[in-house]
């Protein structure tokens, strides 16, 4: 067995890859997109957080996962949009994403910028550039409504948080579910009556063919003039045209984006300088504890390969 490993997080795993597969052998993908062996009849993957950042990685794996003996890739990240995943599902190879193991970090990146809007950040650090010494009336959590669309990983440890400061949580779900923090879950067709409700409204649903824009003109009518929209999911699942036309029409109170249609974003879209929005570069998954979260699911994942058993978040349809 052949199995290759990204280099940051290969020395976490090596002597547990020996362990659960005696014999195997290990190949690493370094950050300039080289290879400490020959990548050819690799079998098993690890696509580590860190390949996933720099194009000459990003190119390497794209060229290995074309190797015909390829049997199993354990993906960075939850989403599994990308063409290449579909491309190996119709191949035959078994592919495993990364959910769950990003929900932290996103939960806190979320509640980050419910406090930027909610404790009024910008227009304090506005008023220290200008000297400016003026008291502002900034807002509280407490009893206001946090709508999660998509509640899985990401959105469960975001419902936890916003318990903490006392917030309500509502929740859109596709299947039932139980979830302490949540105090009403609902079907997506009641989606309209999340964002009636919701001062915040935070985006953690899967990019398909069912979602893409599913936050589109009448859904953006729908929210409240005080709300805000938070996306962590991905950019295809809002209509950014007719976000663009709420913001700048300031029909509701902001967004804030760690994802966009287009990444990188053009340099000419107009959500860089629009006042009530805040942009990140996708990267609010980031954490330094990530490649030991990865190790600890490709290790389980490589227990249940070798026994021929189902793997933990393997997909079966990456189909947009």
């Amino acid at each position: 067995m052949k199995i290759c490993l990204g280099s940051d997080v290969a020395d976490v795993v090596a002597a547990d890859v020996e362990r659960i597969a005696p014999g195997a052998e290990i190949l690493r993908l370094g950050p300039d997109g080289g290879f400490d062996g020959d990548p050819a009849g690799v079998e098993i993957f690890l696509f580590s957080v860190g390949l996933s950042v720099a194009r000459e990685t990003l190119i390497a794996a794209g060229k290995m996962m074309g190797d015909p003996a390829l049997r199993w890739v354990q993906g960075p990240g939850a989403g599994v949009d990308h063409p290449i995943w579909s491309q190996l599902l119709e191949r035959g190879v078994r592919v495993s994403s990364a959910a769950g193991i990003h929900a932290e970090p996103i939960a806190q990146y979320i509640f980050t910028y419910v406090l930027h809007w909610e404790r009024e950040v910008a227009r304090h650090l506005a008023q220290q550039a200008s000297r400016t010494w003026d008291v502002i009336a900034s807002d509280d959590l407490t009893r206001k409504t946090l709508g999660i669309v998509g509640l899985g990983g990401i959105g469960s440890a975001a419902a936890r948080v916003a318990k903490a400061f006392g917030m309500r949580v509502i929740a859109t779900r596709r299947s039932a579910a139980s979830d302490a923090n949540v105090d009403l879950l609902v079907p997506p067709d009641r989606l309209h009556e999340l964002l009636g409700e919701a001062h915040y409204v935070v985006l953690c649903l899967p990019l398909t063919s069912e979602t893409r824009h599913r936050i589109g003109a009448s859904e953006l009518a729908a929210m409240r003039e005080d709300a805000v929209l938070i996306n962590v999911a991905r950019g295809g699942v809002v209509d950014e045209p007719a976000l663009i036309r709420v913001l700048e029409e300031r029909r509701i109170r902001g967004a804030t984006l760690d994802v966009v249609s287009q990444e990188p974003l053009p340099a000419d879209s107009p959500l860089w300088t629009l006042p009530n929005c805040v942009l990140t570069p996708h990267d609010a998954g980031y954490s330094p504890r990530a490649d030991e979260r990865l190790a600890v699911l490709f290790l389980e994942n490589l227990e249940r390969f070798v026994r021929g058993d189902g793997l933990r978040n393997e997909v079966t349809d990456a189909s947009l």
